[in-house]
């Protein structure tokens, strides 16, 4: 398995910027993945999870010339990185209530306990997209993986788990298939929900677990997909489009 593409979400719950590497920080995320964040008054992390108006707020980030483009009620917004208190007004008159764009330089990963980059192989996206009817793209928008490797077989990269593995120089750990939230569920760009999605979802996951895995590794939840990860060394090192998954032993 290789690595084919490479997503970061600049600002947590919005849309994707597609880059060729990206390097692991300090936490061990990916450099600029969830580097902005929204909070509410009491401080606590608004998101697409639990505010499905977010599906309908573009934002396109320029990374180099940090920059967002946002959009939102049919208007266009140019801004720089150093006006978050104006991402933040506008942010607040659309949604309803007073929200504000905080940045963590380290970003601020779904998981708690696993900072790495979620992985997802291009045969387990596409098979999902039969499952629903639905184009490989907003497959990608509604999981919201980092990395998108090659694979043979649907789910392969499940293979992976609990095993360390290198992708370059970065030695990464498979801690768990992740556990969804309501997002995928919903379509990206309208907040509109796919009926009985999970159920749907849950079913073929069974129907479709491969020999090699266990049922353990659900822990009584098939509403997963994607790895979540770990660095273990390589902080600071970079992954790239092109990197092999080899593992350790």
């Amino acid at each position: 398995m290789r690595v084919l593409r490479i997503l970061l979400y600049p600002v947590k719950s919005l849309d994707p910027v597609e880059v060729k590497e990206a390097p692991i920080t300090e936490k061990g995320s990916l450099k600029n993945d969830r580097l902005f964040y929204l909070v509410n008054e009491e401080g606590k992390i608004v998101n697409a999870k639990r505010e499905k108006k977010l599906h309908r707020v573009r934002c396109k980030t320029d990374l180099e010339r940090e920059k967002f483009t946002l959009q939102v009620n049919g208007k266009t917004y140019e801004l720089s990185f150093n006006e978050l208190d104006r991402f933040s007004e506008i942010l607040s008159d659309f949604l309803g209530y007073r929200v504000l764009l905080k940045q963590e330089e380290t970003g601020m990963p779904d998981d708690r306990k696993a900072h790495g980059p979620t992985i997802m192989s291009d045969k387990t996206i596409e098979e999902i997209g039969r499952w629903f009817n639905l184009p490989f793209e907003e497959v990608l928008l509604r999981f919201r993986p980092n990395i998108v490797v090659s694979a043979n077989d649907l789910f392969e990269e499940e293979k992976l788990l609990w095993k360390e593995f290198y992708l370059g120089d970065v030695l990464l750990k498979a801690e768990n298939i992740s556990r969804r939230c309501p997002v995928p569920t919903r379509n990206p760009f309208t907040g509109e929900e796919y009926k009985d999605f999970a159920k749907i979802f849950i079913s073929k996951r069974k129907e479709t677990l491969p020999s090699w895995l266990s049922e353990e590794a659900f822990g009584g939840n098939f509403y997963r997909v994607a790895l979540n990860t770990n660095v273990v060394k390589g902080f600071g090192e970079t992954i790239k489009v092109g990197d092999e998954i080899k593992l350790t032993s």
